[in-house]
């Protein structure tokens, strides 16, 4: 029988009868059908009945593999743009950069595709236009639902459709609803239920994403713990802003509607009522084990699964979410109904998060609620389970009515329980008879009136005890019961068989890494921008630079901005800005700070000063304009506007090195930081060489016995590029003269530089260091912390990415600026603001290099020569050529003219932070050779040891030991171990002896005992004959399961060693406190082949975060290489 062949009819037949087979509202084609659709028949036939040409060049192109385009046939094929598909397809456009949008600009339309998440140019042929690109975004969406395959979280792009074949009502609660859905067979695992319930979340704000992004970590985790009465997820994905998590179906509902649509008949009900209670404990109990915490329990979230007897377990529900849970409830209008479910079970502190009208209060989403929040909720749902126990479900159903209205069972006035509770609990003592059923019922009540429902949560048994109270009063109950069954008979409550509730509101536990967030108030990485308008008055007042004119054109509505308003505000909408660009210089500079903000024509921009630079949308936003008072005009009455100009002077003009010699006269005269011929007591050691540049000409110099000389220092990027080097073949024609037109750019800069300070010498390692003598290089390697130590200055060139670049003249055009008239005749420049400290400095190639921290932080002073312009950064801060001041509490060590004594400052606490932030800022730069790692900090560490008054080796201070060990690997990064010398031991314990970043714990300060079981020794002192610096300490064997393997435990590499050999050795642990369990950090180790000892050793291989019950109490003493 010969095959119908297909017809474009037929396919789009096709198409409508596949996304009809499906009763959802996702509008999706199965792959079934893609499969079907993109047979090679059909795709032949197709291609024959729309005459498209070069046919078999196009099926060619459909099935490359590398660039398949099977879902853009099908795409073009339902749009009737086949016609087109020649030019879809021509540069390299592909299936794997769908899903696309598309953006209509002035000069063309742009693209941006799941390949390149930047808007790009389109790469289709000439002859697609706008619209047929549009109408092409349009009928892609139903070819796109995703499979589902192993993976638990997917991120989806708005108007992904779901594979849903079916989606039943949804029930609302706050910003979630739920659905009983059924996925397509062909988009899930075979071993997956197809039905499902679908949690998903509405995502209106920054903080609601934030805590969604946070908490899949938390969902993902708790999919590790087994337990019979937890539900854990199958599946999450986010889809623009919305997050949806896909759970099993419970096709019993919920225990809220049970205990409502249910008889309590039987002494079965109690039986079954008892084993639940005891099950729910235990999961609360493995859940509080593992640091977690719910945030909302409640019968609504306790769920009932069928099982093969016939009867139901209860499982607890929305464990992952709670974070993301409080944060909505604190933010919820009072009244709502989700509001009202939601609080009736909530403990007393959680009034922490309300203030006394009711409102939310500041921060309430960080406000950290306690561990046995749970065990009063849990309460709550014991009390209505005996009152549908004993008093049956009309009297239930009495109780839950007189509680809503956002009722509680705490009554925060009255502070005491609510009325209504103590009624239905004197209901429930006063029904109470002597027989065995009703002691049970009375001892479940005591037991949650006297340990659970307590004010004071430190009161409140734990879930671990509870369970094991509620164990022995069931077991005890079912002895008394001779005969009597496990568990329901016949009599059994049946759920309502018009329940279709699988899942229902929101809940929440809390972050079980606690011990791994940030805890301490740590210095802020952060750059803020101030004036310096003492330093600005006096260099204008010695200087002749006379004002730029007025020349600005200004439109008739920015001829009435009053900027110099302490609280001015900028407002427009882009297109606005654009119309006037030409005409008025205002209008000009907001459309280009539009244009870099990424507005739409419509979007509207808003600034609010803020001192001397108006800030996006408010005070807390980014600066995106500085202000500037002229120098003629007196500033005091603008309120901290920055003296000066917006524009530069030329790069290599007169004017621009007076500034440069004035901030070194200021540094020396007022400051003190100049280098002396002596520096405490003790003369200062010059290079061994020193280029010599008083004349037109320069020459090497040896410096032996010249005594002090000032001298620059120049801090560079090599870049790969061959350039001029002293040899052993040259250096001494270098002696008599350095031919300076063989010299790289950036060297002839340092050059003019040097002669325009008036200082006669100049150090560069590539002339004054001897590259093919290793003798001579490994010499002066080690000297290198003092040469840029004891320089006048370093020159830094920082915005050259090579030797033969140049730096002197900016790289980035000049700021747009404009000039308005004050009302009493001064003038106020106001331009882009360009102090982007981040993008200039600490992003730029050169600082990026492992050396060149290590010469910036040892340097006295230096100018940084940026792409924008020049910094100065000395001990009394960074400054820059437009002559703001400028400061980063995470960068003081940089600006110390005298590093490292501004640590001094600090207690040990701020002490402790800035070395570990230099140290994880220095994990992360690059070396041409990974073994110059613990050497290119040598001198840098040498310091800090000293100024610390403490023993420091490879990123370890002994006095503060512990804390130097708790360093581990980011997530989702595993470290490799560099291959040193021979003769060059790292030991296994220090961050320097791998590749790769690295971050320290974020421990609270005072808050942690530590121990005393390590100690940093040399081989000598623990009696093994070995020159290597050591550790002593006593290892433990560890019990570690496997979410604790996930959770608690961080390792250094990805393999290399047996779990079974693993043991801990404790650096410290948490203060006792009754809010939370104390976490104990432990540094792993396990023993090795060491081929230098010849002998198995104990070696580091991470750190982890356990509790007490991980570690076993006898160790051994070792020595850990």
């Amino acid at each position: 029988m010969v095959a119908t062949p297909w017809t474009l009819v037929r396919f789009l037949d096709e198409c409508e009868n596949a996304e009809k087979e499906n009763s959802s509202d996702e509008v999706f084609i199965s792959t079934t059908t893609i499969n079907l659709l993109t047979s090679k028949e059909c795709v032949s036939d197709i291609l024959k009945d729309r005459n498209c040409p070069n046919q078999d060049v196009l099926k060619k192109r459909i099935y490359d593999r590398r660039c398949p385009a099977k879902i853009i046939f099908l795409i073009l094929a339902r749009a009737d743009m086949l016609d087109r598909i020649g030019e879809f397809l021509s540069n390299d456009f592909s299936d794997h950069h769908l899903p696309i949008e598309v953006l209509w600009t002035r000069v063309g339309y742009k693209l941006k595709s799941a390949k390149d998440s930047d808007w790009i140019t389109a790469p289709f042929g000439a002859g697609i236009h706008y619209r047929d690109v549009d109408y092409f975004t349009q009928k892609q969406w139903p070819f796109l639902a995703p499979i589902f395959e192993r993976e638990f979280e997917y991120v989806l792009q708005q108007g992904i459709p779901l594979p849903l074949v079916e989606k039943g009502n949804a029930i609302v609660s706050g910003f979630s609803s739920v659905s009983k859905i059924k996925m397509h067979p062909a988009h899930v695992p075979e071993q997956i239920e197809h039905s499902m319930a679908m949690k998903k979340m509405e995502l209106e704000s920054e903080d609601q994403i934030k805590y969604v992004n946070k908490e899949m970590t938390n969902v993902k985790s708790l999919r590790l713990l087994d337990h019979d009465h937890l539900v854990k997820a199958i599946l999450a994905c986010t889809r623009g802003k919305q997050a949806l998590f896909f759970f099993p179906w419970a096709k019993g509902g919920d225990l809220y509607n049970f205990l409502k649509s249910n008889s309590n008949e039987g002494m079965a009900a109690i039986i079954w009522m008892l084993d639940q209670m005891v099950g729910l404990c235990s999961a609360l109990s493995l859940l509080a084990d593992k640091g977690y915490r719910h945030g909302d329990l409640k019968p609504a979230n306790i769920l009932l699964f069928p099982e093969k007897s016939g009867s139901y377990r209860l499982k607890i529900t929305d464990v992952g979410l709670s974070k993301l849970h409080i944060l909505a409830t604190s933010r919820r209008l009072n009244g709502t109904t989700a509001k009202a479910t939601t609080r009736r079970y909530s403990p007393p502190e959680f009034d922490l998060l309300f203030d006394d009208d009711g409102e939310p209060v500041e921060d309430s989403d960080d406000i950290k609620l306690s561990r046995k929040f749970d065990i009063w909720s849990l309460g709550c749902v014991f009390i209505e389970f005996l009152i549908w126990a004993k008093l049956g479900r009309q009297k239930y159903k009495e109780f839950d009515r007189s509680m809503k209205r956002d009722r509680r069972f705490w009554d925060s006035g009255r502070e005491d329980l609510d009325d209504k509770v103590k009624e239905r609990i004197q209901n429930l003592k006063d029904a109470v008879e002597d027989t065995e059923g009703d002691k049970v019922v009375q001892r479940v009540l005591e037991l949650a009136l006297k340990q659970m429902l307590l004010v004071n949560s430190d009161d409140r048994s734990s879930a671990s005890d509870i369970h094991k109270k509620l164990e022995s009063i069931r077991d005890s109950y079912k002895q008394d019961l001779s005969g009597a069954n496990d568990g329901m008979d016949q009599n059994e409550p049946e759920p309502s068989s018009t329940q279709d509730e699988g899942l229902h509101t929101t809940a929440v536990p809390s972050g079980h890494t606690a011990a791994m967030e940030q805890q301490s108030a740590k210095l802020l990485n952060q750059w803020t921008v101030n004036p310096d308008n003492e330093f600005a008055k006096k260099f204008f007042s010695e200087t002749s630079s006379s004002s730029p004119a007025d020349r600005s054109r200004l439109c008739d509505s920015c001829l009435m901005l009053s900027i110099w308003e302490p609280n001015a505000t900028i407002s427009g909408r882009m297109r606005d800005f654009q119309t006037l660009a030409s005409t008025c210089d205002m209008c000009n500079l907001l459309y280009a700070i539009s244009q870099r903000l990424g507005l739409e024509e419509d979007q509207e921009l808003h600034c609010i000063r803020d001192g001397s630079t108006f800030k996006l949308k408010g005070r807390d936003g980014p600066p995106i304009l500085s202000l500037f008072s002229d120098p003629a005009y007196n500033s005091d009455d603008l309120g901290s506007v920055q003296v000066g100009y917006p524009t530069l002077s030329p790069p290599e003009s007169p004017e621009r090195y007076r500034l440069f010699q004035k901030w070194l006269y200021v540094c020396d005269n007022e400051h003190g930081h100049a280098r002396d011929a002596s520096s405490g007591g003790c003369a200062v050691q010059m290079p061994t060489r020193l280029i010599y540049v008083g004349d037109s000409s320069e020459h090497l110099e040896d410096i032996k016995d010249s005594g002090f000389l000032r001298y620059l220092a120049l801090s560079h990027c090599w870049g790969g590029s061959t350039s001029l080097s002293t040899l052993t073949s040259n250096i001494d024609k270098f002696r008599s003269e350095i031919p300076h037109e063989q010299l790289p750019l950036n060297f002839q800069e340092a050059i003019k530089v040097t002669r325009a300070l008036k200082i006669p010498y100049l150090w560069i390692d590539s002339l004054c260091i001897i590259q093919d003598d290793p003798e001579d290089w490994r010499r002066e390697a080690a000297r290198m912390g003092q040469v840029f130590s004891n320089a006048y200055c370093t020159i830094a060139a920082t915005s050259a990415a090579a030797s033969n670049k140049g730096f002197l003249t900016p790289k980035l055009n000049s700021a747009l600026s404009a000039t308005l008239k004050t009302p009493e005749g001064g003038l106020l420049h106001i331009s882009e603001f360009m102090e982007n400290c981040n993008r200039d400095l600490e992003s730029e190639p050169l600082n990026t290099r492992g050396w060149v921290m290590q010469e910036r932080a040892l340097s006295r002073r230096t100018l940084h020569f940026t792409k924008t312009q020049v910094y100065w950064e000395c001990g009394n801060g960074l400054h820059c050529e437009r002559l703001f001041k400028l400061s980063n509490p995470q960068s003081a060590l940089f600006a110390d003219s005298d590093f490292p004594k501004a640590i001094l400052k600090y207690y040990k606490g701020g002490r402790i932070t800035l070395f570990q932030n230099l140290y994880e800022k220095y994990s992360r730069l690059n070396f041409s050779y990974t073994s110059d790692r613990p050497v290119a900090i040598l001198g840098l560490e040498k310091h800090l040891s000293s100024v610390l008054q403490t023993r420091g080796e490879f990123g370890v201070f002994e006095q503060y030991l512990a804390r130097s060990l708790l360093w581990s690997r980011p997530e989702n990064i595993f470290l490799n171990s560099i291959t040193f010398q021979d003769d060059y031991h790292v030991p296994s314990w220090s961050w320097m002896a791998y590749e790769g970043p690295i971050t320290y714990a974020n421990i609270p300060f005072d808050e942690v005992e530590w121990s005393t079981d390590c100690l940093l020794r040399s081989g000598e002192e623990t009696g093994t004959n070995s020159k290597r610096t050591v550790l002593k300490a006593v290892a433990r064997d560890l019990k570690l399961d496997k979410l604790d393997m996930h959770d608690r435990v961080k390792l250094d590499e990805g393999s290399g060693f047996e779990l079974s050999n693993l043991r801990g050795v404790v650096l410290g642990k948490d203060k006792k406190r009754e809010s939370r369990d104390q976490v104990y950090y432990v540094l792993l180790v396990t023993l090795s082949e060491d081929e230098a000892e010849q002998a198995k050793v104990y070696v580091r291989v991470g750190v982890a975060w356990l509790l007490e019950h991980n570690i076993a109490m006898d160790g051994e003493d070792v020595v850990i290489y």
